[in-house]
C-alpha cells in the first residue's frame, strides 16, 4: 500500500491487564513506554481492538491533568484498530483475495462499547469495518450468529480465575457459530481468538478462529 511500516523490537504490553487488576502505577509506566515507542509515527495501528479501546477509555484516568496530558491526547488520536485504519484512513479495498468459507464475525464485547471510531463520531464501537472488508473477499459467505457481541469467556485473568464460567461462555459462542453454519469465527481481537481456539481444539469441533487480517492475506 506504499506505506513505511515501523515495528519496535522492544515493544511492550499496553498495560490493560494490569489496569484491570488495579495496578494503575504499573499500567501508567507501560502507557508511557507505549507513547515513547511510537512518538514519531503518523498512525499507530493494532491487531488488538481491545487494546485500542482500553487506551481510548482509560488513558485519560492515567494521564489527564499530568505532564503527559497533551502527549496522551495526541497519541490516542493516532491509534487505530487495523480494520478501522484500512477502511477509514487507508481507503483499502480488498482485491484478489479468495476465501471460500462461511465466516461469522465475533464483535469483541468491550470494543463494542469503548472503541471510538473517528470516522463515525456519532456512534461507539467497531462493527461495520471488519464486515465491510470481509464482504469484499471473493467466495466468502458472511453469516451472523446469535449473541455475537456477548463475551466469549476470555477477559484475561477472568479465564484463569473463573474457568468453569469461562468454558461455558466459550461453549455457547462455539455452539452459536456452528448453528449459524460458520466454518470460521473471525474477530479483531487476538486474545478472544486464542481462547476460543483452545476450547475448539479440546472439543474437536469443526471450527477455526482467524483474525480478520489473516483472512485478508489469503489468495
Amino acid at each position: 500500500m506504499g506505506m513505511r511500516v515501523y515495528y519496535p523490537n522492544d515493544l511492550t504490553d499496553c498495560g490493560m491487564q494490569l489496569y484491570l487488576q488495579g495496578d494503575r502505577d504499573s499500567a501508567k509506566q507501560l502507557g508511557e513506554r507505549m507513547m515513547e515507542l511510537y512518538e514519531g509515527c503518523t498512525h499507530v495501528v493494532s491487531l488488538s481492538s481491545a487494546a485500542v479501546a482500553y487506551m481510548q477509555r482509560c488513558f485519560g484516568s492515567l494521564f489527564h491533568n499530568t505532564t503527559l496530558h497533551n502527549d496522551y491526547r495526541r497519541f490516542i488520536g493516532r491509534c487505530y484498530d487495523l480494520s478501522d485504519f484500512l477502511v477509514n484512513v487507508a481507503l483499502y479495498v480488498p482485491q484478489g483475495v479468495v476465501f471460500p468459507h462461511s465466516v461469522a464475525v465475533m464483535d469483541h464485547c468491550s470494543t463494542s462499547v469503548d472503541y471510538h471510531c473517528s470516522a463515525h463520531p456519532d456512534r461507539r464501537g467497531l462493527h461495520e469495518e471488519p464486515r465491510w472488508l470481509l464482504r469484499a473477499v471473493d467466495g466468502l459467505r458472511l453469516v451472523e450468529m446469535e449473541q455475537q457481541d456477548v463475551c466469549c469467556g476470555y477477559g484475561g485473568q477472568f479465564a484463569l480465575q473463573f474457568t468453569p464460567i469461562s468454558d461455558y461462555l466459550a461453549r455457547r459462542k462455539a455452539d452459536n457459530a456452528l448453528s449459524a453454519g460458520a466454518e470460521i469465527i473471525a474477530s479483531t481481537e487476538m486474545g478472544c481468538l486464542f481462547h476460543l481456539q483452545s476450547y475448539i481444539d479440546k472439543q474437536g469441533l469443526r471450527l477455526r478462529c482467524m483474525h480478520v487480517a489473516d483472512i485478508l492475506c489469503q489468495d
